[in-house]
Order: C-alpha cells, then sequence, then structure tokens
C-alpha cells in the first residue's frame, strides 16, 4: 500500500525535523505545505490516496486558517484521512475538544522521539489498510477478473463494478457512503444469522 504523508506547517524551518527525513526516506511521498490553505487543496483534490495528515495547530499569521478549522474542513470532506496533530504546543495547554470532536486521531509533540511519533504513525497505517477501499483493492489487485462485475446498483438502475466503488468510496460521495453503510449492515446480518463465519 502506497500512502501519502501530507504535512501543513508555516514554519520552513520544520521541513529540516528529523521525523520528516525519516518518513521521506521510509515512505518517499511526503508533500509539504507552508500555507493550510494550500495543504487543504491538495487534500481535496487528491482523494483517491492513501494520505495521513501532520497537521500544526498554530500558525503565525492571523487571518489565515489554523488547526482548528482545516480539521474540520477535512474531516467535513472524508473521514478516511487520519490527522495527526504535530505541535510544539504542550498537549494540556490547549483545548481538544473540538480536535476530538472533528476526528483527530491522535497528538504528536514536535519533541517525540522518532520511536514514540512512530508508535502513532503506525496506527494511523494500519487504519488505512483496514479501511474498506484498501480491502476493496487488495482483492482487485489478487483478482484482476473481478474488478470490472457489476455488484452495486442503485435506485434509478446505474450499476457499479468494484473500480467503480473504489473510486466512490475514496473520494467519499454519497454512493461510496451508501454503499459502505449497506454492506457493513449485510455482513453483520450474514454473521448473525451464521451464514458467514469470519476467520483470523
Amino acid at each position: 500500500m502506497e500512502v501519502t504523508f501530507v504535512v501543513i506547517d508555516d514554519t520552513i524551518s520544520i521541513k529540516e525535523h528529523p521525523l520528516l527525513y525519516t518518513l521521506e526516506d521510509k515512505y518517499k511521498n511526503v508533500e509539504f505545505f507552508l500555507k493550510p490553505e494550500d495543504g487543504l487543496n491538495f487534500i481535496t483534490s487528491h482523494l483517491e490516496l492513501n494520505m495521513i495528515v501532520l497537521l500544526d495547530i498554530q500558525f503565525s499569521a492571523t487571518d489565515i486558517e489554523n488547526g482548528h478549522s482545516i480539521l474540520k474542513k477535512i474531516s467535513d470532506r472524508s473521514e478516511l484521512i487520519p490527522v495527526i496533530l504535530w505541535s510544539g504546543i504542550n498537549e494540556t495547554e490547549e483545548s481538544f475538544s473540538d480536535f476530538i470532536n472533528n476526528n483527530a486521531f491522535g497528538f504528536i509533540s514536535k519533541d517525540a522521539t522518532i520511536q514514540e511519533s512512530f508508535i502513532l504513525i503506525d496506527k494511523a497505517l494500519t487504519f488505512l489498510k483496514t479501511n474498506l477501499d484498501n480491502i476493496i483493492e487488495d482483492w482487485i489487485i489478487q483478482k484482476d477478473e473481478d474488478k470490472n462485475v457489476p455488484i452495486y446498483m442503485t435506485s434509478n438502475g446505474k450499476e457499479f463494478s468494484l473500480n467503480d466503488i473504489l473510486k466512490e468510496i475514496r473520494t467519499q460521495s454519497e454512493i461510496g457512503k451508501d454503499f459502505s453503510r449497506k454492506l457493513n449492515s449485510l455482513t453483520i446480518d450474514l454473521l448473525l444469522r451464521k451464514k458467514e463465519n469470519l476467520h483470523g
């Protein structure tokens, strides 16, 4: 699974932070944005990517977005993107209630060691790997012949293949969200009726 790390921080010197060097060395795809609005635009125009966001909380300019507003806009657009707050502010000195309400994945201090930082980053990677879209993509990779087989039909008769559904889920369209909800309900129904069993 390829993953893109999106770093939003208006301090240019933070590009020299050891964590960013480690991410670039290990995963290659690291996008750095000094302006929060540029980072947000990149995220919303690349929803087909697996992304993990490292988001600063405070920005120096008073007339631009802050971490609270950026997180809310990301969360409103997609719930499939882990957003990790990455800040020099002590966690206890900042009100985190709205961060939690807007689905912040967690907090990493800029003073944390690489090992400490990767505890949460690895959890974010696991979150991505177990998302429905990546499970579908794994299926397509293993069974390419199934990717164009129609598996879902809307009330107006439009058909969607696995490939189509993958795109709809990643862009968080209403069709993608509706399919995810219905698939989860169907899975639970089958399990409760003992028509299927899950095996570890």
